[in-house]
């Protein structure tokens, strides 16, 4: 079966398109059920794109709204931008110079490469300088506005090579912390150990542990570090393991313990209590009932005459 809704839609690239739903989400969403597309659906394919293709430019501004193929630049996002500065245009409405979609990049800030395990190359100025979301500055206790924000593509940047830790010591950030939201992030020479309480252990060891941040989440009008497990050098993982084993039974032992000295403190005041009450009773005859002598029925009268 195949969908040939765009050979017989006229504005197919306008109105049609934009009144059905998203086709990304459709093809993610079919995708485990849709056989293989034979060889004579993609050869129809290819003609359908070459036959779009071939059409001629939109003359209506509002069309290149989300135009799958062709772009205006001030149709484009905040974070989005035509690359390289010296693309040709395909052609010219009302005066303003057309775009292939295919020019149109996405940026991001230099945060945003990091999470993608990229590096901004030195020297390198910013492809966008966009205003930053409203900041609350907490010395000042106001909020911020219109701070710069500088954008980068993805020409700008090269992969980032973790450091390499050195005389048992973790290279971390500005805040104590590695940032690992990749796994080829780890810095050289260490491990990344998902266990909770790891860093209290390294302490008592005096072994460096450093948290390690895996992503970011957003709640109350802040972003706030997502903490997943502690980074180590690779020559202290068994000992910290051992150690770690043995501080959750000692834990867990001391745990049960307080548990069992609760359970047996709350009988022993239900036992005193119970006793206090009794010896109560039997002084005070307190909370006992005294029963009621029964009062024989006295006989009535006898009205019978003699």
């Amino acid at each position: 079966m195949q969908d040939v809704t765009r050979r017989y839609a006229p504005q197919w690239m306008t109105v049609t398109r934009r009144q059905r739903v998203d086709e990304t989400w459709w093809r993610e969403t079919v995708a485990p059920y849709a056989p293989r597309p034979s060889h004579r659906e993609r050869e129809e394919d290819e003609d359908l794109d070459r036959q779009l293709h071939d059409k001629p430019l939109p003359t209506s501004v509002t069309e290149y709204k989300n135009h799958p193929l062709y772009a205006l630049r001030r149709n484009l996002l905040k974070f989005e931008a035509i690359y390289p500065p010296d693309a040709p245009p395909l052609g010219f409405v009302r005066g303003e110079p057309v775009y292939s979609r295919g020019c149109v990049v996405e940026l991001h800030t230099r945060e945003t490469w990091i999470k993608q395990a990229k590096l901004v190359r030195r020297n390198e100025e910013p492809y966008k300088i966009v205003k930053a979301r409203p900041k609350w500055d907490k010395v000042s206790q106001t909020v911020i506005n219109d701070l710069p924000l500088p954008l980068f593509g993805h020409w700008q940047v090269e992969d980032y090579i973790p450091p390499i830790a050195v005389d048992g010591k973790v290279p971390r950030n500005e805040y104590g912390n590695v940032e690992l939201y990749k796994p080829c992030m780890l810095p050289g020479g260490t491990v990344h150990l998902q266990v909770p309480q790891l860093a209290r252990v390294a302490r008592k060891l005096s072994i460096d542990c450093a948290p390690a941040v895996v992503g970011w989440e957003f709640s109350g009008g802040g972003s706030h570090p997502v903490l997943d497990g502690f980074i180590v050098c690779e020559e202290f993982k068994d000992i910290l393991l051992d150690a770690w084993d043995k501080e959750m039974d000692e834990s867990a032992k001391r745990a049960k313990e307080k548990m069992e000295a609760r359970v047996y403190g709350n009988w022993k005041k239900l036992i005193k209590g119970l006793l206090i009450r009794e010896r109560l009773k039997a002084r005070y005859d307190f909370g006992v009932p005294t029963p009621e002598k029964k009062k024989k029925p006295q006989a009535k009268p006898s009205t019978s005459k003699s």
